[in-house]
């Protein structure tokens, strides 16, 4: 008998603690508590910017990855060195008025995401690519995803504009 209270004790504790559980599961989704700034734009100051060393830009959860190419990773972009899985950029997200071969406004400066698209983790450099941390998931220095054993999306461009001394990077997610 007292087995059998005890089994019932902990079913009644673990259906409590899995009720609990499923209710902040759901109030999580239902109701949104995030700063209110986070649907405003993100302004950035930009450290001067090395040619061809990526620099990641961080503010509150927002992670950015910011390069200044040079003219001869300009030109291996146009010329697809690194075999590109989308060249073109047809299926990239990105906003319109962007440059598809380059990925950027102005071909000098390039933005992105600062998070890989095959597992989502943060970017990393590794020798004139960028590589997800915790995948195989590279790209170059447009963002677009390098041929692998696995086919993910290229990185995604926020909107975003830069000050015409390219000093202050403003985003809008």
């Amino acid at each position: 008998m007292d087995r059998r209270r005890l089994l019932q004790r902990l079913l009644r504790i673990f259906g409590i603690v899995f009720l609990l559980g499923l209710v902040s599961v759901l109030l999580d989704f239902a109701i949104d508590f995030r700063p209110r700034t986070i649907q405003e734009s993100y302004r950035f100051t930009v450290p001067e910017l090395t040619l061809d060393e990526p620099v990641i830009l961080r503010r509150d959860n927002l992670s950015l990855v910011v390069i200044r190419r040079s003219s001869a990773i300009l030109d291996a972009i146009a010329d697809d060195r690194e075999r590109p899985q989308d060249p073109e950029s047809s299926a990239s997200r990105q906003p319109a008025d962007v440059d598809r071969r380059h990925r950027a406004r102005d071909g000098e400066f390039f933005v992105a995401y600062a998070m890989g698209t095959d597992f989502g983790c943060p970017l990393a450099v590794d020798a004139q690519t960028l590589r997800e941390v915790c995948s195989k998931a590279r790209y170059d220095f447009a963002g677009r995803a390098l041929r692998g054993e696995r086919e993910f999306p290229n990185l995604t461009v926020p909107d975003y504009n830069f000050s015409p001394d390219y000093r202050v990077l403003t985003v809008f997610p």
